[in-house]
């Protein structure tokens, strides 16, 4: 029972992210509209960052599952595919990507990292093959993923409409494209 109503909250709450800002979702609503208390919403979450920790989990299953990379191609092509696809989620699903890329329970992970992002440990292992190593690899990382969340995020806010082309150059400038 209890996995279950666990379930319940993450679901709910799923269903809150892709209809609004996430910013305002309320432990309090969420447990309301399940008929939960709120002292029973906390035997299964510590707090709200627990709990969008969690989601963030769920989250990135799902987006795991939806990304098409062709593993034939070589690591370039495969990180392009990975980019190119994130970006056109930013368009169809802005507020699930806005979540998964910059809720504040990712701070932890993004510090540290573990094992409960298959697709992020995937992004990194690609940047590693990639890398023309005039950076080290953590280095190189971070500005392959600055430059495709910040670029994410600029098509997510409706402030530039995606370019597939301008993804393919600034990634073939990062890594020369020779790898």
């Amino acid at each position: 029972m209890a996995n279950k109503t666990a379930q319940r909250i993450i679901d709910q709450t799923i269903l809150k992210i892709r209809s609004g800002n996430y910013n305002s979702i309320s432990l309090r609503k969420i447990a309301k509209e399940l008929n939960l208390t709120t002292g029973a919403f906390y035997k299964y979450f510590e707090n709200k960052s627990a709990l969008f920790y969690r989601v963030s989990i769920e989250l990135s299953k799902e987006v795991a599952a939806e990304l098409k990379v062709d593993q034939t191609q070589l690591p370039f092509d495969q990180l392009l595919q990975i980019a190119q696809q994130f970006c056109r989620m930013f368009q169809t699903q802005p507020q699930m990507m806005n979540f998964l890329f910059f809720n504040p329970s990712l701070t932890n992970f993004y510090q540290t990292g573990n094992d409960n992002f298959a697709f992020f440990k995937l992004i990194q292992n690609l940047v590693h093959e990639v890398n023309p190593g005039q950076l080290k690899d953590q280095h190189f990382f971070n500005q392959i993923w600055s430059f495709i969340q910040g670029y994410a995020l600029l098509i997510s806010n409706q402030i530039t409409q995606y370019d597939p082309q301008l993804v393919k150059i600034t990634l073939k400038e990062f890594t020369r494209g020779d790898k």
